[in-house]
């Protein structure tokens, strides 16, 4: 009997002892280090800059960023609200790193893909916590040559948040910079009489969407969707004078368009940073409850076993005490380990109420143009769009007053005679 129950106190012991070291490993968090990536953003130098050819300076535009699919259920914590409104940020923060290299000519925001750039890009968050970012990218220039096509990630540094460490620019900057770079390198690989052909497709596709018939002979396409020129419009040619003029007044709209998503982000910035530390934090935090609420519920069903044989099986009262405690322990330790599920919960419903609100600033806009009385309403996407019908009305006024001009001259020297 006394080695019965020696034998049960060594069993009971050793429970205890796992106990406690289950206990122990489960309030332990990690610090989870990642160090600061850092990308040097591709420039041409001043004197470099002197040099160019403006004739080979290409134009970028850059539509929105497709704000992907997003998974409620994931834990990822990036809702459909918030992508929205991040889908102009990383746009916008492209744009901007494009501008620093010096190397385009005007780079652009669109809202969506309608008129002809020289170059476009395009892209699809895949990916955005505060922690992680990853965006599919593709870029290709007027004639259908793809320069890009490829998806581009990064984590955060474990100070890009830190409230004591103020770390410059975005924390996704070398994103954006690797980017940028991957553009640069292709634009460099092209000669100058590629650019400059690049130019003009682009001009006559502009022209091809107003006037079909008087510009599609230029152009040739192949079934890939590749084009080339087969001709070049002269300078002088009154119908191509035309449509550069129609082409300047959708510029001063792009513009204002830039100005709007300048406001935008301006507003966005501080609510955004603020989602995306919450977020960081909640992502790890989310993952270290997930870590020890695995070992808390491993550790209770350890200390409920133990505390069941020690209490049921033990005949010392120290024994059938121990087997009590170890019973109450697991309960508390189950007990504890679903009160953190429901703190991430809270968290996630924190997010997503921001989320909302960033989503609720992206409120139509009403654009006046100055040389015309033109009120655009709606979203800017529902603008872009107006904007194109106006466009055709711009050209068949322009297409009136050169008629008129040319009635007018030809009157005149029927007079002569």
């Amino acid at each position: 009997m006394w080695q019965s129950n020696t034998n049960m106190s060594s069993v009971v012991g050793k429970l205890l002892c796992g106990i406690f070291v289950a206990l122990l490993a489960s309030a332990c968090s990690t610090f989870e280090y990642h160090e600061t990536k850092s990308v040097k953003i591709a420039r041409v130098d001043e004197a470099q800059e002197q040099l160019i050819d403006e004739s080979t300076l290409l134009d970028v535009g850059i539509v929105l960023f497709h704000p992907g699919e997003v998974d409620l259920d994931a834990d990822d914590l990036a809702y459909s609200s918030v992508r929205q409104s991040e889908s102009v940020w990383f746009t916008s923060q492209l744009k901007e790193t494009l501008e620093q290299s010096n190397a385009w000519g005007i780079v652009r925001a669109l809202p969506k893909r309608t008129l002809p750039m020289d170059v476009i890009v395009t892209g699809k968050l895949i990916e955005s916590n505060g922690e992680f970012v990853k965006i599919k990218v593709k870029a290709e220039d007027s004639s259908g040559r793809v320069w890009l096509d490829q998806a581009f990630e990064q984590q955060a540094s474990s100070y890009a948040y830190h409230p004591e460490i103020d770390l410059p620019g975005d924390p996704f900057q070398a994103t954006f910079s690797e980017i940028a770079n991957a553009l640069f390198n292709y634009q460099a690989s092209l000669s100058a009489d590629e650019l400059r052909q690049i130019r003009t497709i682009t001009k006559v596709l502009f022209a091809r969407d107003f006037v079909p018939d008087a510009f599609s002979e230029y152009l040739a396409e192949t079934d890939d969707g590749r084009i080339s020129l087969l001709r070049v419009p002269a300078n002088s040619d009154p119908m191509m004078q035309r449509v550069e003029r129609v082409r300047a007044r959708n510029d001063l709209f792009v513009d204002v368009i830039q100005d709007y998503y300048r406001t935008f982000n301006r507003q966005m910035e501080g609510p955004y940073q603020e989602w995306r530390k919450l977020s960081y934090k909640q992502v790890l935090y989310a993952r270290q409850l997930d870590a020890q609420a695995r070992k808390q519920k491993a550790a209770s069903v350890l200390a409920i076993a133990g505390g069941v044989l020690a209490a049921v099986e033990g005949d010392r009262g120290t024994t059938r005490f121990a087997g009590h405690m170890g019973i109450f322990a697991g309960a508390n330790l189950f007990r504890l380990s679903l009160l953190k599920s429901d703190e991430a919960l809270s968290h996630s419903d924190a997010l997503r109420e921001l989320g909302e609100s960033l989503e609720s600033q992206l409120a139509p806009s009403i654009v006046d143009l100055q040389d015309r009385s033109v009120t655009l309403t709606g979203t800017v996407e529902d603008q872009f769009g107006e904007w194109r019908r106006i466009l055709g009305e711009m050209f068949i006024l322009e297409e009136g007053a050169l008629s008129e001009t040319v009635n007018d001259a030809s009157g005149v020297n029927q007079e002569d005679d």
